[in-house]
């Protein structure tokens, strides 16, 4: 059983940044501040599920502080969620409904294993230096910041959903995922405005069999878009798509159905080059199939090997053997022998 700030005052008393004296319990330290307070968390297990905003936390910008992701925990919704709330987010927490910018620093978020968790309709979200064990679906509905953060996602889930922030940015984070990492798709929002994901810095460790780090479906997007930018990626261990040609983002299908989510309604940038739009792809140089010189050559068969007519060039078709993209190109007698002889063709 978890062990809660208000069952064990000693153990977790609670500070206001700049004020006198200590709160023997999370809600009268929270009810106390003021917008703009800092809030220090003790060793324990800390939340304010089920308890109402009202005179608490709606209306307040407020960052809570703890010790350590490995000393301090706050448990986000219930402990074990209502079967009956399945497939609705009433198993999510309301505890800073109406809050401004609400911001989690040094320690570790707890949520669930099933889906439409997470805090319901804050403005602005930010977690800093923080572990967050779980799937989650709401985060800030104006924005939501993640930063030196590290991602436990549940076995055979995503970590989390881009469902109710316009704007989503993840710098220098790790996610740690058994083939599902970002699902990139909300039907809350769909069709009413872009939304941005900012993927800066980040690892990956998950598995090859399953999604890419961002899995997309824009099929209910129209007329607004996805916008991805994805900066200065570190290790990406993820499965590799067909489509995309990439580790990186790839796009819910269904081969059975014919289903796709690639409707042409996703732009992808990566080191601020548009490398993806309408739906296809705009260049194949940022690919595993270009990195890895992964191609399929036809159209040697016209070198002429000697005599008058000898021909010192020719044109042949390259076509990845991850994605199929072709291209034409010139090679030269010489660069040819030399690659042949370097591969033992």
């Amino acid at each position: 059983m978890l062990a809660f700030a208000e069952d064990a005052p000693d153990a977790h008393a609670v500070k206001i940044d700049g004020k006198e004296g200590s709160y023997e319990t999370l809600e009268a330290a929270v009810r106390a501040a003021e917008s703009g307070d800092t809030i220090i968390l003790g060793e324990g297990n800390y939340t304010l599920y089920k308890i109402s905003s009202e005179g608490m936390t709606k209306g307040k910008n407020l960052t809570f502080v703890g010790q350590g992701p490995d000393k301090t925990a706050w448990n986000i919704g219930a402990e074990v969620p209502n079967p009956e709330y399945y497939g609705t987010e009433y198993n999510g927490d309301y505890s800073f409904d109406g809050a401004g910018t609400v911001t989690f620093k040094n320690m570790t978020l707890r949520s669930g294993d099933k889906d439409y968790l997470g805090f319901i309709r804050i403005d602005n979200t930010v977690v800093e230096n923080c572990v967050i064990n779980g799937e989650t679906f709401y985060w800030g509905y104006k924005s939501a910041v993640f930063t030196n953060t590290t991602f436990n996602a549940p076995d055979g889930r995503y970590a989390l959903w881009t469902y109710s922030s316009p704007i989503m940015t993840f710098d220098t984070c790790t996610f740690n995922a058994s083939g599902k990492v970002i699902n990139v798709y909300t039907d809350y929002s769909a069709g009413a405005h872009d939304i941005t994901v900012n993927f800066n810095n980040c690892t990956v460790n998950s598995s090859i069999l399953n999604k890419q780090a961002l899995n997309i479906n824009d099929s209910n997007m129209r007329p607004y878009k996805y916008i991805i930018h994805i900066d200065n990626p570190q290790t990406i261990t993820a499965a590799l798509s067909n489509t995309t040609c990439s580790q990186l983002f790839g796009f819910k299908e269904d081969k059975t159905t014919g289903f796709t989510g690639n409707t042409g309604y996703t732009d992808v940038y990566l080191d601020g080059d548009l490398v993806w739009t309408d739906g296809k792809m705009k260049t194949h140089s940022y690919t595993v199939g270009e990195k890895e010189d992964a191609y399929e050559i036809t159209g040697r068969s016209d070198w002429t090997p000697s005599g008058a007519e000898r021909i010192d060039e020719c044109e042949v078709t390259k076509t990845c053997k991850h994605c199929g993209w072709t291209k034409k190109e010139l090679e030269h007698a010489q660069a040819t022998i030399n690659k042949v002889y370097r591969e033992g063709l």
